[in-house]
């Protein structure tokens, strides 16, 4: 579900038949996210999707100063999915039969069209792709203001107009990690994205009915014109990227890990952590603890830069401080990270991101510490990072993150899956994804239970990837439903030249966690 609501979910009550969607547009070309977003739609087994009104022409809003950085941004940083094409040849073969429009569930709109002219006209109101955080603005500049204001999030939804004198609501609402450099990729990042929130919104109201609609949150109503952003807005945009370009070619940046014996509260300026900084040629992060006979094995990420891609490699901690000289444990011809490793039924085990390769594998453990053996592929076909085993009372859980459609982002995306066995058939949860925000979805170590409590370390990836970590209280996990609330948030202060903390874990008397620093490169 999206990050709208932590209240349980009303009861299911299919509908009987799919929902009549008409589609109503200001132009009979669209962009392209939208249009194949809508033809998804329209191939769902829940759905009925026509064209009922397409206007005449799209205007082009952008003046010629932003125009001409367009074209610069995007010979940099690529092309992004808004291109215009016909909207009703892509819907056109998928269309349900003609009928009276008052026999529509859902109107949905694409473009700058007036939303009150359509009140009545269908049984669940007028909805829209709608963006910043009340769901207040179009697509037309979608992404550019959160780039050029240098905010660090950027949000999008489905919003739906009910009827005249009602209040909007946001049917879905997710939250992205503004990507600060690039309009164009900040718009690309966020449009992939959104693309999915069409699928999953309708397919809640097929599911769940009105019911769930009237506990989405209240929102004002769309604005239906929106002013371009000025060209002091351009400036600041490209001061900000000469000043990255001049930060980068100064600073080298690197992850390293940190320990501490005794009390497991992780402090966000690491004091009482002792530091284990690698080599100025790699990075050391993900770091994961196994406490055998009262020694402690610290599993992890070893990225060397040259080589590209990581493997695991694996330390000793004694109480006294003194280190083993790091092994490398496991590698792959594909990259290879976060070593959830585990014991079940007097056996080790290994889960390590292997998200290039398009599967969750795992690993047994034949020789500790040095050697394993692939055992079974969990799941196979779906890129999914940081995959987190969680063993519950009567199933096993696995949370991992994946990214939207044609998104490359995996910060933002909670999904969850479910089996009887750890052997067994990993189901997905029937709300994947369960969670869609940058700030605390993606997996920051295994979870933990405090006085009958089950909290989940997640990410904070706002303003950049690994900024920091936030707690979550699980309060409802069952294969039904999932709901979570954050209890604490750990962000390293600026001045103790920490950028990052993304993972913690502790087994015995030891927690480790990794953190991310710049170092001059001369």
């Amino acid at each position: 579900m999206a990050a709208v609501s932590s209240l349980p979910l009303p009861s299911t009550s299919p509908q009987p038949r799919k929902l009549r969607v008409g589609v109503f547009a200001d132009s009979p070309l669209q962009p392209r996210w939208a249009v194949e977003a809508l033809a998804k739609l329209a191939a769902s087994d829940f759905a009925h999707v026509r064209v009922v009104e397409a206007g005449s022409a799209r205007a082009e809003r952008a003046s010629v100063p932003w125009r001409l950085y367009g074209a610069l941004d995007r010979k940099v940083f690529g092309a992004e999915p808004s291109d215009l094409v016909p909207l009703a040849e892509h819907l056109g073969t998928m269309a349900m039969d003609a009928g009276p429009s008052s026999e529509l569930d859902v109107a949905f709109v694409l473009g700058e069209l007036d939303d009150s002219r359509l009140d009545g006209i269908a049984r669940y109101g007028v909805w829209r792709f709608c963006f910043g955080a009340d769901g207040a603005h179009g697509d037309a500049f979608a992404g550019l203001r959160e780039v050029a204001s240098g905010e660090p999030l950027t949000a999008s939804g489905i919003k739906v107009r009910l009827a005249a004198g009602r209040t909007a609501r946001l049917a879905y609402q997710s939250w992205s990690r503004t990507y600060p450099f690039s309009v164009v990729r900040n718009r690309a990042q966020l449009l992939q994205k959104t693309a999915e929130f069409a699928y999953r919104s309708l397919r809640d109201l097929h599911r769940y009915g009105e019911g769930w609609l009237a506990r989405c949150r209240e929102v004002p109503h769309w604005v239906a014109r929106e002013p371009e952003p000025s060209l002091g807005d351009l400036s600041r945009i490209m001061g900000r990227v000469v000043g990255r370009g001049l930060d980068r070619a100064l600073h080298i940046e690197q992850w390293f890990l940190a320990y501490k014996f005794g009390s497991p509260k992780v402090t966000a300026d690491l004091s009482g952590y002792t530091r284990l900084v690698p080599p100025k040629d790699r990075d050391w992060a993900d770091p994961f603890v196994i406490e055998k006979n009262g020694r402690y094995f610290v599993f992890f990420e070893e990225l060397p830069y040259a080589q590209g891609k990581a493997h695991i490699s694996m330390m000793e901690i004694s109480r006294d401080g003194r280190l083993s000289p790091v092994q490398r444990v496991l590698e792959t011809d594909y990259h290879l990270s976060y070593p959830f490793v585990f014991e079940h039924e007097g056996q080790l085990y290994m889960i390590p991101e292997s998200g290039r390769n398009c599967s969750v594998e795992l690993y047994r453990c034949v020789d500790f510490p040095l050697a394993w053996r692939l055992e079974r592929v969990l799941i196979d076909g779906v890129r999914l990072v940081d995959a987190t085993l969680h063993r519950g009372r009567d199933r096993w859980w696995m949370f991992a993150n994946s990214a939207a459609g044609a998104s490359r982002v995996f910060d933002d995306e909670l999904h969850v899956f479910h089996a009887d066995r750890l052997l067994g058939d990993w189901k997905p949860h029937p709300r994947n994804p369960v969670k869609s925000d940058a700030r605390s979805s993606r997996p920051a170590g295994r979870l933990f239970e405090r006085e009958g409590v089950l909290y989940r370390p997640a990410q904070v990836c706002v303003p950049r990837y690994g900024a920091g970590l936030a707690i979550q209280r699980v309060t409802k996990l069952t294969p039904q439903d999932y709901v979570e609330r954050q209890v604490e948030r750990i962000l390293p202060p600026p001045q103790t030249g920490l950028f990052g903390l993304h993972t913690m874990n502790r087994a015995g008397d030891l927690t480790v966690v990794d953190a991310f620093t710049r170092r001059r490169r001369i």
